[in-house]
């Protein structure tokens, strides 16, 4: 039954497909085992593809618009994003106004321009290449951090370039975001900390700073010192890497501009109290481990896990003026500190001072 019913619909459909086709011009019979092909479409029944003059132009012009809208908001997002890019955050501009006025600033720029001209020692220019391809954060602006330390070696070349100036240049760059700002921040720090002679490798600068560090440690972590002195962990043997670099190569990035804040306002005071915050904290393991253990720790890279923010808020009864006082008492040439000449200079830190040097 069911079968005479389909053959009674396809009879239908055949008989009402013909008679639609007769009434065209080209007339044909459609039939049961007619198999379709495009030859058989008439021309008259193609379908039209190509769209009319007029549409194509509309359709040009449109296409056009769009193009050039898109490209111009490229254009406009790539250029919002390169000043984005080199606007100079205001607490750089603040570190560089704590020696440098603003009217010469044209002029630091202008001069950053001219040393970039002297060419630098090939052997300086290796080293630096060699250096930048393990910092961090200088991936993305070797050229910008290049140019900041080869000036510099120009600049001062008694000093030229030692390892750790990389993670320094490397930090300023990345907050300054313009390399004359990174390099006369970089001078800034070098000369007004006055740490020009630990970069110049002298094994009797090493021993001014380690000294003023075992001083500072006996004093306010003295448990910490005892420990320290029993298991001979030398302060010589960690605090050139840490001077160095200025402890930028331990410090997570997202911290450092409050660290480089207190270094520029306080001056080698703040180094060392982060210095002391930090054997603080490692005060359990350097009383439960080894010497080789405890200098590992105390070298390593390793310190994101740290608190920083209590670190570097944390403060000690520390006066600049007169640990500066110390560090001028250094004589380089017979490696000893001598007394201050004034008694102005006097205090009750240069009076234990000198009592813990006698003692040492």
């Amino acid at each position: 039954m069911k079968s005479i019913l389909n053959q009674s619909k396809q009879n239908l459909m055949l008989h009402v497909a013909n008679s639609i086709i007769k009434n065209a011009k080209n007339d044909f019979t459609v039939k049961d085992c007619d198999v379709p092909t495009i030859n058989k479409i008439p021309a008259s029944k193609r379908i039209q593809t190509k769209p009319k003059e007029n549409a194509l132009s509309e359709y040009n012009v449109i296409t056009r618009c769009v193009t050039e809208q898109r490209k111009s908001s490229v254009t406009e997002t790539s250029i919002n994003e390169q000043k984005e890019q080199k606007r100079i955050p205001s607490y750089c501009m603040k570190w560089l106004n704590y020696k440098y006025q603003k009217k010469e600033f044209v002029q630091l720029e202008q001069q950053f321009q001219k040393i970039l001209q002297i060419q630098p020692e090939k052997d300086v220019v290796h080293q630096i290449e060699r250096d930048l391809s393990r910092t961090i954060k200088a991936e993305n602006h070797f050229k910008e951090i290049r140019n900041i330390l080869t000036a510099f070696s120009v600049y001062d070349p008694n000093i030229g370039y030692v390892q750790g100036m990389n993670y320094i240049a490397s930090i300023l760059f990345n907050h300054a975001k313009q390399e004359w700002i990174a390099f006369w921040l970089f001078v800034n720090l070098i000369e007004q900390m006055e740490i020009r002679d630990i970069f110049q490798l002298s094994l009797n600068a090493i021993n001014k700073y380690s000294k003023i560090l075992d001083f500072l440690i006996s004093r306010f972590l003295p448990k910490a010192y005892e420990n320290l002195c029993l298991k001979q962990v030398n302060t010589e043997l960690y605090i050139q890497q840490w001077i160095l670099s200025l402890l930028l190569q331990f410090i997570p990035f997202e911290y450092t501009q409050m660290y480089l804040d207190g270094l520029f306002k306080q001056g080698i005071s703040y180094f060392y109290m982060i210095a002391l915050t930090i054997i603080k904290v490692f005060d359990k393991a350097i009383q439960e481990e080894d010497q080789i253990e405890i200098l590992i720790l105390l070298t390593s890279k390793q310190y994101s896990q740290l608190k920083w923010p209590s670190i570097l808020a944390l403060q000690w009864d520390i006066n600049p003026g007169e640990l500066r006082v110390l560090l001028d008492c250094f004589d380089s040439d017979t490696n000893t500190f001598n007394k201050p000449k004034f008694q102005t200079h006097f205090s009750q830190l240069t009076t234990n001072f000198f009592q813990f040097i006698k003692s040492s």
